[in-house]
C-alpha cells in the first residue's frame, strides 16, 4: 500500500471522527442553552449538515497540506508521519574536523 493510500484512509477516518463530535457538540450546546423542558426536540438535521461540512472541510485542509507536502518533495519516514529525514550527509573530512576539535577542547579543560 503507498503512502498516498494510507494517508487518505488515516484522513477520511479522522474526519469522520471529526464530523461526528461537531455534530454532537453544536447539538448538545442548542439543547442545553436553547431548548426547554416540555418542548419537543428540534430536527437534528441542520447540526448533522453542520457536522458533515466541518468534517469535509478538516478532510480538505488536511488533503491540501499533503498534497503541498507531495509537490515540495519531502521525504518522510516509514511510520512517523510528518516528520523529515535528513537526506544530506556531512562530508567524512568536516566530520573528522569537528571531533579532532572536540577531543582537543576536552583536553585543554
Amino acid at each position: 500500500m503507498e503512502e498516498k493510500d494510507k494517508r487518505l484512509i488515516e484522513y477520511t477516518v479522522e474526519a469522520l471522527i471529526v464530523a461526528w463530535l461537531s455534530y454532537l457538540f453544536f447539538y448538545q450546546n442548542y439543547l442545553l442553552y436553547n431548548w426547554h423542558r416540555g418542548l419537543p426536540l428540534p430536527s437534528k438535521w441542520p447540526f448533522l449538515l453542520v457536522g458533515i461540512g466541518i468534517g469535509a472541510l478538516f478532510f480538505w485542509n488536511e488533503w491540501r497540506k499533503f498534497e503541498k507536502e507531495l509537490s515540495e518533495g519531502s521525504v518522510y519516514t516509514e511510520g512517523t508521519p510528518r516528520t523529515p529525514t535528513i537526506t544530506k550527509e556531512m562530508p567524512e573530512d568536516s566530520s573528522q574536523e569537528l571531533l579532532n576539535e572536540d577531543l582537543m577542547n576536552d583536553e585543554v579543560l
